[in-house]
């Protein structure tokens, strides 16, 4: 794995230039990386979400778990980007997985159907039993 200082630097750098309005928080335990997104990802924030989460799959992460626990609303351009995200970590043999979603962004993943695409963990606990479990079937 590549080092994970540089890629969270790359990462924020990213962001900065982009001139966004959506802050992401960045983390690892082990090979899982949480995205967590603070505000709305809409028209005006979409592209940012975008640029982070495709650099991060291009840089190598293939498990992360997106905390939805501070998105306020996701609009159909935000949906495009996870949708967009999820079927390029599949071509690698990655995954996508969203957690925490609150009741507003829960209803709005429900009406779209992305529950028929991705598991969604009620936290990110669940989410990392979830890649760890995945993990360990693979050893096997």
């Amino acid at each position: 794995m590549p080092n994970n200082s540089i890629e969270i630097d790359l990462l924020h750098t990213l962001r900065k230039e982009s001139g966004s309005d959506l802050k992401i928080d960045i983390w690892y335990e082990g090979e899982i990386w949480f995205f967590r997104p603070l505000g709305s990802i809409d028209s005006g924030t979409f592209s940012d979400m975008e640029i982070t989460l495709m650099e991060a799959i291009n840089q190598g992460m293939h498990m992360i778990v997106l905390d939805m626990t501070d998105v306020r609303y996701i609009s159909s351009a935000g949906i495009r980007v996870l949708i967009l995200g999820a079927k390029t970590l599949k071509k690698q043999s990655g995954e996508l997985v969203l957690s925490s979603p609150n009741k507003t962004v829960d209803e709005i993943i429900g009406m779209s159907g992305l529950k028929k695409v991705f598991h969604v963990f009620p936290d990110n606990n669940s989410a990392w039993k979830y890649f760890s479990d995945k993990k360990q079937e693979k050893k096997r």
